[in-house]
């Protein structure tokens, strides 16, 4: 609430003077600023609060597929290739859609800005039958993680990113957790980065 009226008063000012004066541009940096900030506090508030979910059967094909489509424009423009490979007879896992597909496009958006000047972005869905588990891998062809680095990866607020806030990982473990799934990372300097979903069917 605090920060609604922050962005109103901000709009407000913006408002208030001539469009392209330079007054407009600090009114407008404001109101950038405070939706970042709401950005950030309703990341850690979902990361902090226990979670509710809405479980239904899901079918994670279906799901890569309508994921791979939001990114296919972001993708080309980046020249980044992407390859999805389902095993026929996929299991389906029980789990909150909107939850996981949160989890799939955080990781995507995560490979993507990895590969800086292109690459690949090879997923795959199989079915584990010892265990009784999905088993989702999403793999990069971008710089990879330096060993050191790689524990800390889904660390809160732990980011190599320059304008990183570095829960969406934590997050993501979390929502995985709450599945009674697990989510890892596998990576090399040089080699990319593989990220390894196994989610419960």
């Amino acid at each position: 609430n605090p920060l609604s009226s922050i962005k109103g008063l901000a709009l407000l000012l913006k408002n208030k003077f001539p469009a392209g004066s330079k007054e407009q541009s600090p009114a407008e940096l404001l109101i950038q600023e405070t939706e970042r900030m709401n950005r950030t506090i309703t990341e850690m508030l979902s990361f902090t609060r226990p979670a509710t979910l809405k479980l239904q059967k899901i079918d994670l094909a279906q799901l890569l597929e309508r994921s791979l489509e939001l990114i296919s424009i972001e993708a080309a423009d980046n020249a980044i290739t992407t390859s999805f490979d389902a095993e026929a007879g996929l299991l389906p896992v029980l789990g909150d859609v909107d939850r996981l597909q949160q989890v799939i496009m955080n990781v995507l958006i995560n490979a993507m800005q990895a590969m800086e000047d292109g690459g690949t972005l090879a997923i795959s869905l199989k079915n584990l039958w010892v265990g009784d588990a999905v088993e989702l891998r999403i793999q990069d062809s971008g710089p990879g993680i330096a060993p050191e680095l790689l524990s800390q990866v889904f660390y809160p607020y732990f980011t190599t990113k320059p304008s990183g806030i570095g829960i969406g990982l934590a997050i993501s473990q979390k929502i995985i957790a709450d599945h009674g799934g697990s989510i890892e990372l596998e990576s090399e300097p040089g080699r990319g980065t593989t990220v390894i979903v196994q989610l419960p069917v």
